[in-house]
């Protein structure tokens, strides 16, 4: 008689990401193999249990009841593995490994990445991965172990630590002002307007422009501060955006003071299981460190002339 090998554990984890995830492609994309991988891992996971787990719809790829009831142990094993982890990961006493950082594109590129190879520097044996993204990872997962929010998280298994406030004004290029006037607070409906789209919501910068911006004409509307941003050096309108990105611009015109637009509150995340972690800690100590250091670029404050924003 032939033994039954078993199922393999690992191929659990791409049922619950096409669960959680809704699609193959977007299942790969979390777990950063190709479709094809997924599909194959999947496809012997139901030989090896013998019964369906997933099936077509006219909607996509689905779970059958048997792949549901498999997707709540799965969701049990992986709690159990990273609980593991993160008590493993406090066993290495030197600063040494890897640690994921995550942070909004405009923090992790003009805050973070330019002083990570001070912390490097300090510590040789540190591994970093610094991933630029607007959705907030699922820590307990340790899909990062670090995270910089610009929103104060709430979950009661975090640790978090204020790290400031981010200054935010008005922007035109000086062609646009030129041709335009330089546009005031109270005097946005007579212009053309550069703004957060659908997708980000509950800002208090994005609340204050449609409040005071109400009947104005939006020229774009965008998720990256950088498309904003380039659309506001051409000229295309008058953009809303974080001092510390573009302070630093020689063609832009800041339109008003920072304090007429409300800041956000920028917060640095960790597990509670990771916090005292060596490399955890040496990484959460330095990036509070940089906020301190960058204080008056985050707050709005100029430059002095022929002072680079940062420098010491």
């Amino acid at each position: 008689m032939q033994k039954c090998r078993g199922m393999d554990w690992n191929d659990l984890r791409y049922l619950l990401a096409l669960r959680e995830h809704g699609s193959l492609s977007a299942a790969a994309r979390y777990l950063r193999v190709n479709q094809a991988t997924v599909g194959r891992r999947l496809t012997a996971l139901q030989r090896d249990v013998g019964v369906a787990l997933v099936e077509r719809s006219s909607q996509g790829m689905r779970l059958t009841p048997a792949g549901e009831q498999a997707v709540l142990a799965a969701r049990r094993i992986e709690e159990t593995t990273v609980s593991l982890e993160r008590q493993l990961a406090g066993a290495e006493p030197r600063v040494a490994g890897l640690v994921r950082i995550t942070a909004p594109d405009t923090v992790a590129s003009q805050l973070l990445a330019p002083h990570l190879s001070e912390l490097r520097t300090r510590h040789p044996e540190l591994r970093l991965e610094l991933v630029a993204s607007a959705r907030a990872v699922n820590l307990s997962r340790r899909e990062a172990d670090v995270a910089v929010r610009l929103f104060r998280p709430l979950e009661p298994t975090l640790a978090v630590r204020r790290l400031g406030t981010l200054a935010f004004a008005l922007y035109a290029s000086r062609e646009y002002v030129r041709r335009h006037g330089r546009p005031r607070p109270d005097s946005l409906r007579e212009h053309v307007l550069v703004g957060d789209d659908d997708s980000v919501t509950g800002t208090p910068e994005k609340q204050w422009l449609e409040e005071v911006g109400q009947g104005a004409s939006f020229v774009l509307r965008s998720n990256s501060r950088y498309a904003q941003l380039a659309a506001a050096r051409a000229g295309a309108g008058v953009a809303l955006l974080p001092c510390y990105l573009v302070d630093v611009e020689q063609g832009l015109v800041r339109l008003c003071e920072p304090d007429v637009v409300p800041p956000r509150e920028a917060w640095l995340v960790v597990h509670q299981d990771l916090q005292r972690v060596p490399r955890v800690r040496a990484v959460l100590d330095f990036v509070a460190e940089v906020f301190t250091r960058e204080k008056p670029r985050l707050r709005g404050e100029r430059p002095a002339p022929g002072r680079r924003p940062g420098s010491k």
